[in-house]
């Protein structure tokens, strides 16, 4: 699978993560008050009190959500040998994606891990 295609399974996912639906852009669809005025998207509410910006971040590791810590640790090391930015070395665009893909693939272990050692000290 090229790292474009892996680029937009991850986008499709956080888009399902965020508006409920996959496939399909929802971020494009306009929404309307009772004056028929456009307004700007909003994503609705998350379903059975799941966080979406937990989600989110599930959804960047292409893990299910409530994944526990040792998925969510496999998973960053999985994602970082697939898209680290040096497989790309002779192509500039695709080790700047890469860049980025393995920036967000960090940001989101090291939120989740936060967010799972939050959740054993309140236990």
């Amino acid at each position: 699978m090229s790292l474009a295609a892996r680029v937009l399974r991850l986008v499709r996912a956080n888009l399902a993560a965020r508006f409920g639906g996959a496939g399909r852009d929802a971020a494009s669809r306009e929404y309307h008050d009772d004056t028929g005025a456009a307004r700007s998207p909003e994503p609705p509410p998350a379903p059975n009190g799941v966080d979406p910006t937990l989600a989110r971040l599930y959804a960047n590791l292409e893990l299910p959500y409530g994944a526990d810590r040792e998925a969510v640790r496999a998973a960053r090391r999985r994602l970082l040998a697939r898209y680290h930015p040096d497989r790309f070395a002779g192509d500039p665009g695709r080790a700047r994606l890469a860049t980025e893909l393995v920036q967000g693939i960090n940001h989101a272990h090291d939120e989740l891990l936060k967010h799972l050692d939050e959740e054993k000290s309140h236990a």
